[in-house]
């Protein structure tokens, strides 16, 4: 009789999990999921356990997604194994790329990559807090990327700072070295305000057009200026292999 009230009880909890793994694997292959790896899920007393791997970080992170729709205890034990490994170097320039391709990245934005065996962390500064979250997005989708660690840090919002960067711009783009660099697509000289403090990144043509820019920010009411820009004599001669950049 013990063991006939046991079944009773055991029999509705079997198949509350049974239907609550055919829901997830539903949304996941709702999702476009079937084909981006190999997804199996588990699931024990309502706890869903996701195993197995996807191709990118996104499809990973989506598969919870899914999984969370249905119950709030997921443990998600995916691999990201991508369908073609790729070197560093490339996912740095894919990298790079969806960086400078993301279309509200602007001059007040300046984002750091650096790569390690498919490890992708994003660095720098960004205006915009959601800047910050689609920029790491479109990273995660790329082929290749293993995983992707966000240190961006979103500026501060301040009344101060928003008048020295409207300062600072007119002052650089205006001038009559830098103002072709104003009509770029990405132009090449990023500006960062924060807390007072100004950082310029990016890349120009001379030491000169450094020194220039250093000079501009200095004239302003900044508590401290940092001028990281790049000349691109010197980016060509740093080794090819090398595993961050600054967009």
């Amino acid at each position: 009789m013990a063991l006939a009230a046991a079944l009773v009880f055991i029999t509705p909890a079997l198949a509350d999990d049974t239907g609550l793994r055919e829901r997830i694997e539903a949304r996941l292959g709702k999702a476009g999921l079937a084909d981006r790896g190999q997804i199996e899920v588990r699931v024990t007393n309502g706890e869903a356990v996701l195993s197995g791997f996807t191709t990118t970080v996104d499809a990973q992170r989506r598969a919870e997604k899914a999984a969370r729709k249905e119950t709030r205890t997921v443990d998600n034990r995916l691999l990201v194994v991508p369908a073609k490994p790729k070197e560093d170097s490339e996912i740095r320039k894919a990298v790079s790329d969806a960086v400078l391709g993301y279309v509200y990245y602007g001059v007040f934005d300046s984002v750091g990559v650096g790569v390690d065996h498919g490890g992708v962390t994003l660095q720098g500064s960004v205006l915009q807090s959601w800047h910050k979250d689609e920029i790491e997005q479109r990273v995660a989708r790329l082929e290749g990327v293993r995983a992707v660690r966000n240190e961006i840090r979103v500026q501060p919002v301040s009344s101060f700072d928003d008048r020295l960067r409207l300062q600072l711009y007119r002052r650089i783009y205006g001038d009559g070295l830098f103002e072709r660099y104003a009509t770029f697509v990405n132009p090449p000289i990023r500006i960062v305000v924060e807390n007072g403090n100004i950082t310029l990144t990016g890349v120009v043509n001379s030491r000169v057009e450094k020194a220039a820019l250093e000079s501009i920010a200095r004239g302003t009411l900044a508590f401290r200026v940092d001028n990281q820009v790049q000349v691109e004599s010197d980016i060509e001669k740093e080794p090819t292999d090398k595993t961050s950049a600054e967009s």
